[in-house]
């Protein structure tokens, strides 16, 4: 999410920079898109008929643009959209019959269709209120628009569906018509007689008045059309039928009156009305009463308020059947809050009215239902505690607008109302009905939890309060009450039973109300609330006004609040607070730089900088954020990360400032709280608090927390982790009270940073009182650690060792030797605690520079070495011993630079006995490939051994033995077929062995690239080190990636090209010596354990066939290939596929060389009668591409065993004696 965030910002400033370049763009195209070069002189164009679909696109892509920031199309939207209006007119009027000769078949489309598509983007984007205005409105163009839409959506004229008029289409025709519809003439004057019957019939439930326009009927027809539309259609049709429906032409024909009967027909009969009478159609009833009401003066709607009322008041109650249906739909119950607002807006103008009586003589005797706005009141307060956001604003924005027109009274109680249900449930009445003995005016201790509380309904009312700020609709006298109220919003928080949170709305609306407060009330008005009387839960009575308070609590939201959208709504509150009342915040200019709206989008960023950088501003901001980081927004987030980051944050205020936050339990021993009981605190605490207030704890000890002038007030920490400890806050137990998994990962994290914490600020008396109690939680540690927390067990340990004299440090690190050696910690396979044990003795023996050379000790270390480096063990397990265990214990074997031990100095040889016990292993590990179903897990011990090479660059610590065997091993691993292998070997090499002007000349090379295998060649024929070498390379030239097979074998031929023929023959030894390695010395048709595994065996016969196909084998005295003849033929039963297909090939290779033709023709028959068919198939391809036999083009492979046996017998002696011949 932060990501996402930082990605925002970025492409906001980009748009910004970028936007002048967009309008230049799209100014340049319109033109282009819409005209075309003309017959006649130069500069002549003419309108285009048709139009690529993807011209179009472009231009919506750039119009697209500006979606999160229309306003910088404002300037240039005359411009933009008045060509495209004009082009359309021209169109209709003049080339309407032309529109089917375009069909996306043809890839083109109608150039009204185009146009359509660039407005309905300028209205998705402008909105279609602001763009309807740049719409042609004269008269003399309705008729035409008219015409063309019924021609072009015609079904008897269009040959498949993708003819009619597409959605786009009919919605912007739609609203262009409604624009239309507002033309001041009668339609009577500008409608031609009907001719035929029209194409849209209308509902046949409806009775047309007597007298309509031809042109007002086919409008009529039209908009009831697509009243029932799924689409955005509805909206257009919409605002055609209401505006036609008040025009005084219309209403002069009772339109209007006939199109309320036949609504309230339609709501009536929901349960008994037609099937085909959708969600749909009833929402369009709907969004028409709500228009009708908006749009209408008083003294036209006047009349049907109360039947409007009662037939809505009848549908929302009736909830059985259809109307349950209906009312289902959120935007169905938000346009009955649309049509109430209005409705209730004009019955309060009507109650106001002088003119009442005369209304009422004139036969409106129920314009004056009493029970009209009542039922309106509950219902719209009822409908904010709705479950969906829309709903709940809309009638947050009608509450507040009826506000408006109510006399202050009636406002008190409205508001009275909102308030009281707001505190229904709340942690007030808890407090009271609790019985416990708290001052409810006094919430300073009271914790900041909503367990009770609806979190939909405190959404709701929480944003109806703030509109009325927002439109100066509340009382003055209830203004302290409802900041008061906004305040704890700020701090609303719930999490469902999924963990998820439920509060993030409420305070999003709390920062819309405290915007509004900056924005609609002046400074006077602020400074007349006293702080005194707010009934607000923070400690804030030491503030002179209202202002420095509201400032505190955004600067908490913005640099805590979990969610960045509330961060910025805070830092966008704070902005105008701070420029409205000028002077009024402490360091208001640079706060408002500190808090910036970009600066809050990143959580991490928020906390760990900008709260730091606020506290500095002024003592407010101090207290304000030490409260808010012991709270559920930090140390009690549920996200492990902002824990740790708010224990930072918290160890930096409680070291630099001297803050005291008294919700922790370390905190509350000093003061008038009691400690509760362990089992109560644990039981009443989930593991992510548990979690977040022990790192808490570890930070505060961490930092000290010494200010000598408050020493008598505040005792030492580590007397208070002391009793902490006595009370058994915490302890081995608590690693698996949360549960396995992650629960038990975040429990040693916490324990393990305590005990580094303590350890680091301890006095040595009491660490060492305290040394059984911690090292019964780090053995507890050991068993359970992953590697996700390993390095804060390390540390934990290793911190606990320093503060024990030599003697026990020496008996504890051998008691966890012999733990290591025994396997007595974790399963050999899986490793268990092993791994942790071997890293924190390395830690140990690096750290501790202080340990004696005892001989006893030195013998324990290197058989631990020697037990866990053997195939037995664990990869990690090998993998943590070579990484952190390894080069301590031979650093201490041999001399060497990295002790500082003269003891060790005066044996001058170290321990060579032990010494040379960790050679074996070392190589061991080199050629560690070990295979299981995670793939190649020994690529990480390989890897580990290198790494150990590596730093072992002293000449006194191997001899030239070893470094010969090792770096030969090496050179095969800086070939072999894993990238990441391959790369640190050769880094090894370019560290230990290359010189300084090699290293510089190399270090452009890819480890993938041909120029590096032919590299490799080169130093290992200089290193005499070419047959180990290979050992890694036919793997690469193998089985490795298709990029890796085909630059190393080019290396190859290139090496084998400039070779002496002394080192071809050492190669060619070498291929022999492998492949004599890997084939079985008995000759068994099933495999079995004793037999060698054959790793090699595909590689090495298939880079033998490469270079046997390439006549890589130059002129040799003998060829070194004759002895593998008869090796060769215990591969043949073997079981591998691609194994025998590699042997064929090194066959066909043989072939080629007249010392070994007889030979490899008379076993390539052999293989004719295999019992796999693919490996004949492969053996008669052989010969087939070496002999012109006839006999073998007619031999049947499928054929039976005899019958096969006699023809491979027969072509046998065919090509026997033509190869005689031949020689």
């Amino acid at each position: 999410m932060a990501a996402e965030e930082e990605g925002g910002d970025d492409l906001e400033i980009h748009v910004q920079r970028v936007s002048a370049k967009v309008i230049d763009e799209l100014r340049l195209s319109v033109p282009l898109f819409l005209q075309k070069s003309g017959p006649g002189a130069p500069g002549c164009t003419r309108i285009r008929k048709v139009v690529k679909p993807s011209n179009t696109t472009k231009i919506e892509r750039l119009i697209n643009t500006f979606q999160e920031w229309p306003q910088l199309l404002d300037p240039t939207l005359e411009h933009l959209i008045q060509p495209l209006v004009t082009a359309f007119v021209h169109y209709a009027q003049s080339y309407a019959n032309m529109y089917r000769q375009a069909s996306p078949e043809k890839l083109i489309d109608p150039l009204p269709r185009a146009i359509c598509r660039i407005l309905y983007t300028f209205c998705k984007v402008r909105g279609p209120k602001v763009i309807s205005r740049f719409f042609r409105n004269g008269p003399d163009i309705l008729e035409p628009m008219l015409n063309a839409f019924e021609l072009w959506n015609r079904p008897a004229e269009c040959a498949n569906s993708s003819d009619q008029l597409i959605w786009e289409e009919k919605y912007v025709m739609l609203l262009w018509l409604s624009h239309l519809a507002l033309t001041p003439f009668d339609l009577e004057s500008i409608s031609t007689p009907a001719v035929g019957t029209t194409t849209i019939s209308i509902q046949t439930t409806f009775s047309s008045p007597q007298g309509l326009p031809n042109v007002a009927y086919r409008l009529l027809a039209l908009a009831f059309h697509y009243l029932p539309s799924a689409s955005k259609e509805r909206d257009a049709a919409v605002s055609l039928l209401v505006r036609l429906s008040l025009r005084p032409d219309m209403q002069h024909l009772q339109l209007h009156h006939q199109l309320l009967q036949w609504v309230f027909s339609s709501l009536t009969n929901i349960v008994g009305s037609d099937a085909h009478n959708s969600i749909y159609f009833y929402t369009g009833i709907l969004s028409y009463l709500a228009g009708f009401l908006r749009s209408g003066d008083t003294q036209t709607v006047a009349p049907f308020l109360v039947p409007i009322f009662k037939c809505i008041q009848g549908t929302t109650v009736d909830r059985a059947m259809a109307a349950g249906d209906i009312l289902g739909s959120a935007v169905a119950r938000k346009l009955v809050i649309k049509i109430y607002r209005p409705l209730a807006v004009h019955q309060l103008f009507v109650l106001a009215s002088s003119n009442l009586v005369a209304l009422r003589s004139g036969g409106m005797s129920q314009i004056d239902d009493p029970d009209l706005l009542d039922s309106i009141f509950d219902y719209l307060l009822t409908s904010l505690g709705d479950k969906d956001s829309p709903v709940k604003l809309a009638a947050s924005k009608a509450l507040s607008v009826i506000a408006q027109k109510l006399d202050p009274d009636m406002t008190a109680q409205l508001v009275d109302e909102i308030i009281r249900r707001q505190q229904e449930n709340s942690v007030y009445d808890r407090l009271v009905t609790s019985g416990k003995d708290h001052d409810i005016s006094d919430l300073t201790a009271v914790p900041r939890d909503f367990p009770q509380a609806d979190p939909l309904g405190w959404h709701g009312h929480v944003l109806t309060l703030s509109h009325l700020l927002y439109r100066r609709s509340a009382p003055p006298a209830y203004l302290s009450t409802i900041i008061s109220l906004l305040i704890d919003a700020l701090h609303f928080e719930q999490r469902s039973p999924m963990g998820t949170s439920l509060g993030g709305n409420v305070r999003d609306a709390a920062c819309f109300g405290i915007w509004s407060v900056a924005r609609k009330y002046s400074t006077a008005e602020l400074l007349y609330i006293r702080t005194s009387k707010l009934q607000s839960r923070v400690h804030h009575r030491q503030l002179s006004s209202i202002v420095e308070l509201l400032a505190a609590e955004l600067v908490l939201t913005a640099s805590l609040d979990p969610e960045g959208n509330i961060r910025r709504g805070a830092s966008a509150a704070l902005q105008e607070l701070v420029g409205r009342h000028p002077d009024m915040v402490p360091s208001g200019i640079q706060l408002i730089q500190t808090v910036d709206y970009h600066a809050v989008g990143l959580r991490s960023r928020a906390m760990n900088d900008i709260s730091i950088q606020a506290v500095v501003l002024d003592k407010v901001y101090l207290d304000t954020i030490a409260t808010g980081i012991s709270s559920w927004r930090a140390i009690n987030s549920p996200v492990a990360a902002v824990r740790r980051d708010a224990a930072g944050v918290l160890g930096h205020l409680v070291s630099k400032y001297g803050v005291r936050p008294r919700m922790l339990p370390l905190c509350r021993h000093s003061e008038t709280f009691e400690t509760p009981r362990p089992s109560q605190w644990k039981r009443e605490k989930s593991g992510d608090e548990w979690h977040g207030i022990h790192l808490a704890h570890a930070a505060i000890i961490r930092e000290g927390w010494v200010e000598e002038s408050l020493l008598v007030n505040r005792p030492d920490p580590l007397d208070h982790y002391l009793l902490l400890e006595e009370d058994g806050i915490f302890g081995p137990e608590d690693i698996t009270a949360h549960g396995k998994g992650a629960g038990s990962e975040l429990a040693i994290e916490a324990l393990c940073t305590m005990i580094a914490a303590v350890s680091g600020q301890s006095r040595a008396g009491v660490m060492l009182s305290r040394l059984k109690y911690h090292m019964d939680i780090l053995e507890a540690c050991f068993k359970h650690c992953t590697a996700q927390n390993l390095n804060v067990v390390k540390t934990a340990a290793v911190s606990t060792l320093r503060l024990l004299e030599e003697p026990e440090q020496l008996l504890l690190v051998g008691s966890w030797l012999d733990d290591i050696k025994d396997g007595r910690n974790g399963h050999l396979r899986s490793g268990g605690a092993n791994v942790t044990l071997v890293t924190v003795v390395g830690a140990a023996l690096q750290s501790l520079r202080t340990f004696r050379v005892v001989d006893d000790f030195m013998v324990l270390q290197t058989e631990v070495l020697v037990s866990q480096l053997s195939k037995e063990s664990s990869e990690g397990t090998k993998c943590a011993i070579l990484n952190h265990l390894f080069l301590p214990v031979l650093n201490r074997a041999c001399r060497s630079p990295f002790s500082d031990n003269t003891a060790l100095d005066n044996r001058g040889s170290g321990y060579p006995q032990l010494k040379e016990r960790l050679k074996r292993p070392l190589i061991d590990c080199l050629n560690d490939h070990t295979i299981d179903s995670r793939g190649d897990v020994g690529s990480d011990v390989r890897i580990a051994a290198i790494n150990v090479l590596s730093e072992t660059t002293a000449p006194y610590q191997w001899d030239d033995a070893f470094y010969h065997e090792a770096f030969g091993i090496l050179y095969g691993l800086a070939v072999e077929k894993l990238d990441k292998v391959r790369g640190c070997a050769w880094s090894c090499i370019r560290k230990v062995q290359l010189p300084i002007h090699d290293v510089e000349r190399n270090a452009s090379w890819s480890t993938d690239s041909v120029e590096y295998f032919t590299g490799i060649f080169d130093l290992a024929k200089r290193e005499r080190l070419l047959a180990p070498m290979l050992r890694g390379f036919i793997t690469t030239a193998s089985v490795g990636s298709e990029l890796l097979v085909r630059n190393s074998r080019i290396a190859l031929l290139d090496c084998l090209g400039r070779c002496s023929t002394n080192a071809i023959s050492l190669f060619h030894d070498a291929l022999v010596q492998i492949i004599r390695t890997e084939i079985p010395t008995v000759r068994l048709v099933k495999p079995t354990s004793e037999i060698p595994s054959g790793r090699l065996l595909r590689p090495v016969l298939e880079v033998l066939s490469f270079v046997l196909d390439n006549d890589a084998i130059p002129k040799l005295s003998t060829n070194p290939y004759q002895e593998l003849l008869q090796p060769l033929r215990a591969v043949h039963a073997n079981t591998d596929l691609q194994t025998l297909q590699a042997l064929v090939a090194v066959y066909a290779g043989f072939l080629k060389h007249s010392d070994l033709r007889m030979a490899a023709l008379v076993t390539l028959h052999r293989l004719l009668l295999h019992r796999y068919p693919s490996i004949r198939l492969a053996a008669a391809g052989a010969l087939a591409m070496a002999f012109d036999n006839e006999g073998l083009r007619h031999l049947d492979l499928g054929a039976d065993k005899q019958q096969l046996r006699t023809g491979v017998e027969r072509v046998l002696k065919e090509s026997q004696k033509a190869v005689s011949v031949a020689e």
